[in-house]
């Protein structure tokens, strides 16, 4: 007897959010996620929403799995550019709850945006307590004192060693992850942050070499 073939289970519906509704399921647990690229982010968006940059693959959904709680509620902001279903898909297939999506997204939102300072590396020398967010082994250049070095993926959890009064330089590239780093900060409370550009938008981060054991132990 051959084998049924049946086809692909359907996705489900996304919910369009009023931004009353948006507003109130914000104020409880639940995350904005900003699709836009990190620049229009940087520009101005809704205070405490998180930018994770729609794209077609998997990238969308490891990097929610990576820098998002598992048990966070999403509320996706429409661009009006951005497939929203497969975005919600990405996110679903990573085990997270979609409630909705904003429609209108920021430009729907009553409250004035927040705009993130973005400044050079050379102008934050002696001004900003830099929390470098990058991932392990990138190399930053040398001459700056770095305040704290935390992966963005542990932000959650180890950003009590931030002062809630510093003024924060947001220090990794010009990446989606980095930009993460600026909504979960505001998210946990802390409101002053700039943007700490190492580097052009695309190019990418200097690596350490990697350390290579042999059998007889470290070279």
């Amino acid at each position: 007897m051959s084998a049924v073939s049946l086809p692909p289970p359907r996705s489900a519906s996304l919910r369009s959010l009023t931004a009353a509704r948006a507003r109130e399921l914000l104020a409880g647990d639940a995350l904005a996620i900003d699709l836009r690229p990190v620049g229009d982010y940087l520009a101005g968006h809704i205070h405490r929403s998180i930018p994770l940059l729609f794209e077609p693959g998997p990238g969308l959904g490891g990097r929610a799995r990576d820098l998002l709680p598992l048990d966070a509620r999403l509320v996706l902001l429409d661009d009006g550019v951005s497939p929203l279903e497969t975005a919600a898909d990405s996110f679903r297939g990573k085990g997270f709850e979609v409630v909705g999506a904003l429609a209108g997204g920021v430009k729907a939102w009553a409250d004035p945006l927040v705009t993130t300072p973005v400044i050079q590396l050379a102008d934050a020398r002696d001004v900003l307590a830099l929390v470098n967010v990058s991932d392990p082994g990138t190399v930053l250049p040398a001459g700056y004192r770095v305040g704290a070095s935390i992966p963005v993926e542990r932000l959650w959890d180890e950003a009590s060693e931030l002062g809630r009064t510093w003024d924060l330089g947001i220090l990794a590239g010009y990446g989606v992850r980095a930009a993460a780093a600026v909504g979960i900060l505001e998210k946990l409370g802390f409101t002053k942050l700039t943007f700490v550009r190492t580097r052009r938008p695309g190019e990418r981060p200097p690596q350490a070499p990697p350390v290579v054991f042999r059998a007889g132990g470290p070279p």
